[in-house]
């Protein structure tokens, strides 16, 4: 009996120990948001630098959200990796693995765009298992954790009942780089061809939380990196959706590759993404 009565209880204590995390995470990114908004919407734009390319920004306020959020998860929770965007990076024994973008949608934000946002992924092998993306400059906060709702704004997040692409409103990125070796035109020209429309926002994060909250129902995106994709992905599953690689197989953060739907419409924009990469290596 007794040993029947602990592993029932197991899982509840295993949800309450994520509410906790979800908590410290959430309180991380509501900290950094304040951060960034110390920069945003400024008569004299934030000062830049650039990375790969010259359309691959950073701003001082990255280094500084990044800073607020790797000393608080690290306080937290020492034994746990971290792997944050602008070098912020911890080793762990724990199996856990927190990836961060203290600053997702860089040039939406210099530009004084409000469409940017903190995300905070937590992974263990290699499955999003909480995530907190906060967008403050447009007062929203999303989160979720494994077994738990998703919440957007403190409502509960359903994905869209759409069935078929040809009723969907789609999302999609573009590479940091000008001249890709796989360019995402083609399957955007795809996308675009059988779906009422594809939008490009300029945030992994925020993309992935529109999907979660139904006002997008699908979204795919290549040659990002974990710490872009690990909260959205999480906040999707927990509102219904699906995630999976581009090509079809389990989605891995460390790969930057994600389709993200509703679930209904998943096959059929897998097999869309398949017929537009079969036709450009023809």
């Amino acid at each position: 009996m007794t040993s029947g009565k602990a592993r029932r209880s197991r899982p509840a204590r295993d949800g309450r120990h994520l509410d906790q995390t979800l908590r410290t995470a959430a309180a991380a990114a509501r900290e950094a948001g304040q951060v960034l908004m110390q920069g945003w919407g400024r008569a004299a734009r934030p000062r830049v630098r650039f990375k790969s390319e010259d359309i691959n920004l950073v701003t001082e306020f990255d280094g500084r959200s990044e800073a607020v959020i790797v000393g608080r998860l690290a306080a937290a929770f020492p034994d746990d990796a971290i792997v944050a965007e602008e070098g912020g990076r911890r080793r762990g024994r724990s199996g856990r693995v927190w990836y961060v973008d203290p600053l997702d949608g860089t040039t939406n934000f210099a530009h004084g765009l409000p469409l940017f946002a903190v995300s905070i992924g937590l992974c263990v092998d290699d499955r999003p298992v909480v995530g907190v993306v906060e967008a403050p400059a447009l007062r929203w906060r999303y989160l979720a954790r494994l077994g738990g709702e998703a919440k957007g704004n403190r409502r509960v997040l359903r994905v869209s009942p759409a069935r078929r692409v040809g009723e969907a409103l789609l999302v999609t990125g573009f590479p940091y780089v000008r001249n890709p070796a796989t360019s995402n035109l083609p399957e955007f020209a795809a996308m675009t061809a059988v779906s009422q429309g594809v939008r490009r926002l300029g945030a992994a994060a925020l993309d992935l939380c529109f999907v979660a909250a139904g006002w997008l129902d699908g979204y795919w995106e290549r040659q990002l990196k974990p710490w872009d994709l690990a909260a959205g992905a999480a906040i999707v599953e927990a509102a219904g959706g699906r995630v999976s690689d581009p090509d079809g197989g389990p989605f891995r953060p460390e790969t930057g590759a994600i389709l993200a739907s509703n679930g209904q419409i998943h096959d059929e924009l897998l097999g869309i993404l398949r017929g537009a990469g079969a036709a450009t290596r023809a």
